[in-house]
């Protein structure tokens, strides 16, 4: 009896000693995220949880290009260092509203010496816009040619697809629609690369470009008479007024899937075919037309 009485009283104080230990070290990761010894406090948007397969995209906080990322939050209290001379510090928050799309986004924060500094993330900073990155997700081929149909693309189009990936659909709509001519705007310049060479295996390099540019910073998309996109509704929230006011009257717009912000379709149409996969699915497709 004495000793089970003798081997419990161990137990308990193994376990008291534990909970001590975790507490000590809670109350050390919070003081790491307390209020009382931070200078700067910063409201963050959240990161999308990556798929098993890119456990790779997850939020990324850099202040002064020192890496603060963990421990992750949406609420952060960082005690942050600022430069001799200077009396703001450069915030930057690489993070995934959704699995597909990458958004970089940046604010410069001024501190106020001896003071707590608030600054929220939560929307993008007019004087040092988001970079928003898709990743790249093939159209099926199916959709492709309902997207070129629904625009009406003809021998007099010249067909802009913006992110345009492996660039399917600027070589459809040239070789199969008969369009004048097709450019495609890509980030990523192996998959410029690899879009010429199947332009030039499709015979239609003489009317096709392809161009490693960021699409967002392009003003002027005048020529086009029909754009053609697959790229999330961030990336179209502010793609929609530079296209809303530089194309002509006539040119059609249309997106497989993403919106253009506030920007109402004319037409929404859902259309059934094959996936990426081979299987049968639903795909909803959007058209704009610009009025006179």
């Amino acid at each position: 009896m004495r000793r089970q009485l003798g081997l419990l009283l161990c137990l308990v104080s193994l376990a008291a000693f534990g909970a001590a230990g975790c507490r000590s070290k809670n109350k050390e990761a919070k003081s790491e995220e307390s209020p009382e010894s931070a200078n700067l406090e910063l409201e963050l948007p959240e990161s999308s949880t990556p798929l098993e397969s890119h456990k790779e995209r997850v939020g990324k906080l850099t202040v002064d290009g020192k890496d603060y990322s963990e421990p992750r939050g949406v609420r952060r209290y960082l005690k942050v260092d600022v430069k001799e001379g200077q009396d703001t510090v450069k915030v930057v928050y690489d993070y995934w509203p959704k699995t597909y799309m990458q958004v970089i986004r940046t604010k410069i924060v001024k501190l106020e010496k001896g003071k707590l500094t608030k600054a929220s993330l939560l929307k993008p900073d007019k004087e040092t816009p988001d970079d928003i990155r898709p990743i790249f997700v093939p159209t099926p081929p199916g959709v492709v040619r309902e997207m070129c149909k629904m625009a009406k693309v003809g021998k007099d189009d010249v067909v802009y697809d913006i992110g345009c990936g492996d660039g399917r659909l600027v070589i459809t709509a040239v070789k199969e629609f008969g369009a004048k001519r097709g450019v495609g705007i890509e980030l990523k310049s192996e998959l410029v690369e690899q879009c010429k060479k199947s332009a030039e295996k499709e015979g239609v390099s003489q009317r096709t470009e392809f161009r490693c540019e960021d699409a967002l910073k392009i003003k002027d998309y005048s020529e086009a008479t029909v754009v053609l996109l697959y790229v999330g509704d961030e990336f179209g929230e502010v793609l929609g007024p530079v296209l809303k006011k530089v194309l002509k009257p006539g040119a059609r717009i249309v997106s497989h899937r993403f919106s253009l912000g506030d920007w109402k379709p004319d037409t929404t149409k859902k259309i059934k075919d094959k996936n990426n996969s081979g299987d049968d699915d639903e795909f909803e497709l959007l058209l704009w037309t610009i009025r006179p």
